[in-house]
């Protein structure tokens, strides 16, 4: 009897560590990576808003986004970090390493210069590269979890939709960030020819991923009809596709775009974690 007990208690125990690691924390895994992904967006978003205003733009606009974008990603990181003590070692050390280079990357920004945009170019780079091993060990917890939770293929190709619909978000910003830092590395005539080189290559990857989207089983017809919306965006840049590489575009124009484009990718992404 006293064995039958300790059984009980053994498969008790088991089935609570397993409903306890079935999500992140009090959020969806689908949720989690949402918003460790729209960390990505928001690294390249401030360095894109710190380079517009070295270009010359300097509304109060602007301003609004600029520090708004700050408080976001620091919202976002005290709510990733909230609930992770049920984590991996791995997203604990990633999440550690994104708010070290959070803290790295705050102070650069701090001086508003053309002698800073080297290092902003890098240190966003760096924080991009944080954000991104967050999402994949959050993606690595899903999968494991749901090994062990009877969950159908569904709930995992879920996780991996939100993943690369929340990454179109950051190479939206990214690629108006490298389109700006080329033209203000022109216009002070320095060595634009790498950066500027980067725009073809942000635009392709995005066009890759749209293709893995397009084709997507997931996809509702509301999903699709925000995905044919988003085409139209990228058809508007299709048409100038010369002058775009030539970076001949004014930028506000490409700012606009990419914008829209973010915004209706954050929709597309919400639609995702919702289903």
């Amino acid at each position: 009897m006293r064995n039958f007990f300790f059984i009980l208690l053994f498969i008790g125990n088991i089935l609570i560590s397993n409903a306890q690691s079935s999500s992140y924390g009090s959020i969806s895994f689908g949720k989690a990576t949402n918003i460790s992904g729209k960390q990505r967006m928001l690294s390249q978003r401030i360095a894109k808003l710190y380079m517009l205003r070295l270009a010359g733009s300097h509304s109060h606009e602007l301003s609004n986004e600029y520090n708004s974008s700050i408080q976001l990603f620091q919202r976002n990181l005290s709510i990733l970090e909230a609930n992770s003590t049920t984590s991996s070692i791995k997203v604990k050390a990633a999440l550690r390493k994104e708010k070290n280079e959070w803290e790295t990357f705050k102070k650069i920004l701090r001086e508003h210069s053309m002698k800073k945009v080297g290092e902003v170019m890098s240190s966003s780079n760096e924080l991009l590269r944080k954000c991104h091993s967050l999402v994949l060990a959050i993606e690595e917890d899903s999968k494991y979890n749901k090994e062990f939770s009877n969950e159908s293929p569904v709930e995992q190709l879920k996780v991996e939709a939100v993943n690369i619909s929340g990454k179109q978000r950051m190479l939206s910003q990214r690629l108006c960030l490298y389109y700006t830092a080329c033209r203000v590395l022109q216009k002070e005539k320095l060595d634009y020819k790498a950066i500027c080189g980067e725009v073809e290559k942000i635009y392709a990857e995005q066009n890759k991923s749209l293709n893995w989207l397009l084709i997507n089983d997931l996809n509702t017809f509301g999903i699709e009809q925000n995905i044919g919306k988003i085409l139209g965006l990228f058809q508007e840049i299709e048409k100038n596709k010369k002058e775009f590489f030539d970076n001949k575009l004014p930028l506000s124009k490409i700012m606009n775009l990419t914008n829209k484009i973010t915004s209706m990718y954050n929709v597309v992404t919400g639609q995702y974690t919702s289903l």
